[in-house]
């Protein structure tokens, strides 16, 4: 006989955000169906979007960092940098399609000539796209842009394989048995994700990587921030070896805090020693360090645990913490305060124009 299936944490019953986790790996699935075709020359890329639209950008980058043949870049700031021309290629993501630092993101590549790829579920943005003739790849609606993570990851994998001759796809599609038993053990009731997330609940969660997997540690900060309403932070290492090292050599603010690291046992051996370097660092100063194990023999297969991983400690963090993770009141009333200021700012203008 195989072994029996996990039983379902009772915690995810009754979670629309439960169901929407537990759908990241159907999503990667059919994302990375249906492939395209991308002639247009360019000498770098250039990944635009915002919050849980631009971190799928991130993962990608991050995957094919060292097969890529050109610099990509995820790019937050609604300005684009000057460089930014027609020999840019850029992908808009914006799941809503309504963001609008990605709206100007997008007006601004239309005015410098830059070939662009739109990935969205609709709003003004498929719009926009539709009517100039750009390439529009269509994400399910339905999810929040968080969640949507799959989609967006797998489109963005068949997009840079299109463009630059890397394998994401194929090898992502490989996996996919693999992170399916993944799946089944972290919504079990005695997941490794539920035991994380007790050991979190009260602090401020510090989640480091090694800069190979960098973007797995800001996808844990962010679904932690919006699913669990916990403040939380995220480093890498090298880097944290030169100055975070002594934020928690002392001081009272430590014992708030718990370090978590993502500890890649398949890394090149002298990036692990570094990880093993800075957790007994902060061992040696009396601290409580979580190390999350994360197997797998490439950068795709690690991010892609390490990622789902993260979004079940976020799941379970907010049933401990006994709030809802689908509330976003907090970013709609920044939006909404937001457009009044553009709009006013707008409404100025034209005033003074008028004059």
């Amino acid at each position: 006989m195989g072994k029996e299936k996990p039983k379902r944490n009772p915690v995810l019953e009754h979670s629309c955000m439960a169901h929407e986790i537990y759908n990241f790996v159907d999503n990667l699935k059919v994302a990375t169906e249906h492939p395209i075709e991308i002639d247009v020359r360019f000498n770098r890329i250039m990944i635009c979007g915002m919050g849980g639209s631009a971190i799928g950008g991130d993962v990608i980058r991050d995957c094919v960092l060292k097969e890529a043949g050109c610099p990509i870049t995820v790019q937050r700031f609604p300005e684009l940098p000057k460089w930014a021309d027609s020999k840019t290629f850029i992908i808009i993501s914006s799941y809503s399609g309504n963001t609008s630092e990605t709206l100007s993101m997008y007006r601004q590549a239309v005015e410098r000539g830059c070939h662009i790829v739109i990935i969205t579920s609709g709003g003004e943005l498929e719009k926009l796209g539709l009517q100039r003739g750009d390439t529009v790849i269509k994400m399910e609606p339905g999810f929040q842009p968080r969640s949507a993570l799959g989609l967006s990851m797998g489109h963005l994998a068949v997009i840079i394989d299109a463009a630059c001759g890397t394998d994401c796809v194929r090898e992502i599609r490989k996996f996919l048995p693999t992170l399916y038993k993944l799946r089944d053990r972290l919504s079990g009731d005695k997941s490794e994700a539920w035991s994380i997330a007790k050991d979190i609940n009260g602090r401020i969660p510090v989640i480091y990587s090694t800069a190979g997997i960098y973007a797995s540690a800001m996808r844990w900060k962010s679904q932690i921030n919006e699913n669990s309403k916990t403040m939380a932070f995220a480093g890498s290492v090298p880097e944290f070896n030169h100055n975070e090292i002594a934020g928690w050599s002392e001081g009272e603010m430590r014992s708030r805090c718990i370090p978590i690291f993502l500890y890649e046992i398949s890394a090149p051996r002298v990036i692990r020693k570094m990880a093993d370097a800075s957790m007994t660092m902060l061992e040696g100063y009396g601290l409580d360090v979580e190390v999350v194990r994360i197997r797998g023999k490439t950068p795709i297969q690690r991010t892609l645990r390490a990622v789902m991983i993260g979004d079940y400690v976020s799941l379970y963090l907010a049933h401990l913490q006994g709030v809802d993770p689908m509330d976003i009141k907090s970013i709609n009333e920044f939006k909404s305060r937001l457009n009044k200021l553009l709009s006013t700012v707008k409404h100025a203008g034209r005033s003074k124009k008028r004059k």
